[in-house]
């Protein structure tokens, strides 16, 4: 018996040997040449030991069914990040410190505008040659209906990082030229407080609240571009469009004009709306539109709080607003103004957007 068991263990041996062999297991191999020179039962611990070895490192064994189908991409709400895009000319909105508030009529600096931009107590500053009739415009109807259902509303911000001068709890390390990324502190919180007073009443906003200007400042209306139009491919039905902004205005001694009016004994902000047309060569059919739709908020807030709004720029570029019927930008306050005053105007112009809204055409 014992000469068979030798026998046995000489065959597995060999076998193993072999497979040793082929894995390159050359240490493996001299441990069982020095373990057959001993007893038996050395031996054989070792044949047991290198063949659990050998199972270990054998390749696993193939696998007879097909691969899993791959997991299809996450949905998501966000859109990607776009690519960069050359600044379009209206990357900068000029100051216009002789008019930054909007004094009664009788003020003598009126003298020069065209009486019809003084209708409903609406004033104007035009950039291009188009003649317009706010009064005549007052009275045509939109050419959008909020109603259809569903997200009609799209906030976003081209220059998110603009914030406010910072003031008690609102404080930021204001290093870069009144901006941070804070969303608490800077325009995003503004659109916030916008859209929080749009649902309030029933109409729905889709909130875009990606920082389109940072890292870099150049190319941010090419990024906020990408990005609208990846909202209206998914939400068609969206039909207006308000780009969130603050201004800033200097006052000729190296600070910045504060918009302020007082709302009931408290300080707000002052508002601007900012109309884009094709003056400049662009392609925008809508801004006719953009600008009746502009003139009626202007003349609801005005309604309501005569000093809130700030002449309503007519301008030669076009910001983007030729992609919805009511597409317009809003400056809420300046960099001298605090965050607190800011967010009194937007609850403010909120208000009352809303109005024009709901009534549609």
């Amino acid at each position: 018996m014992k000469l068979q068991k030798w026998i046995a263990l000489l065959i597995v041996l060999g076998l193993l040997l072999r497979g040793l062999v082929a894995l390159g297991a050359d240490a493996t191999f001299d441990a069982l040449i020095q373990a057959a020179l001993g007893d038996g039962d050395r031996l054989e611990a070792a044949v047991l030991s290198q063949s659990s070895l050998l199972m270990a490192t054998a390749a696993p064994p193939i696998s007879e069914t097909e691969p899993e189908e791959p997991l299809e991409a996450p949905v998501t709400e966000e859109p990607p990040p776009p690519e960069e895009e050359p600044e379009p000319l209206s990357a900068y909105i000029p100051a216009m410190p002789d008019l930054w508030y909007t004094p009664p009529v009788t003020d003598p600096r009126r003298s020069n505008l065209d009486p019809r931009q003084q209708a409903a107590q609406i004033y104007t500053r035009n950039s291009t040659t188009y003649s317009i009739d706010i009064a005549e415009l007052l009275t045509e109807p939109l050419s959008f209906d909020p109603g259809a259902g569903g997200p009609t509303v799209l906030i976003l911000h081209t220059h998110g990082t603009e914030a406010f001068t910072p003031d008690g709890d609102d404080w930021y390390d204001n290093t870069d030229n009144y901006r941070t990324t804070d969303k608490r502190l800077n325009v995003i919180r503004i659109g916030e407080e916008i859209a929080g007073i749009f649902e309030s009443r029933g109409i729905a906003v889709l909130h875009d609240r990606q920082l389109h200007d940072y890292p870099s400042f150049r190319g941010s209306y090419g990024r906020s571009l990408t990005a609208a139009e990846w909202y209206l491919a998914r939400y068609p039905e969206i039909q207006v469009i308000i780009d969130v902004h603050r201004d800033a205005v200097p006052d000729g001694n190296g600070g910045f004009v504060r918009t302020t009016v007082d709302i009931d004994g408290v300080s707000s902000a002052q508002v601007m709306l900012v109309v884009g047309t094709d003056h400049a060569g662009l392609y925008h059919p809508n801004w006719r539109e953009n600008l009746k739709f502009a003139l009626r908020i202007h003349a609801a807030v005005a309604e309501l709080h005569p000093y809130l709004m700030r002449p309503l720029r007519l301008r030669e570029e076009r910001f983007n607003a030729h992609l919805a019927p009511g597409a317009i930008l809003v400056e809420i306050g300046t960099c001298a103004n605090t965050l607190q005053e800011a967010l009194l105007a937007a609850r403010l112009f909120a208000a009352s957007a809303a109005d024009v809204i709901l009534a549609g055409g």
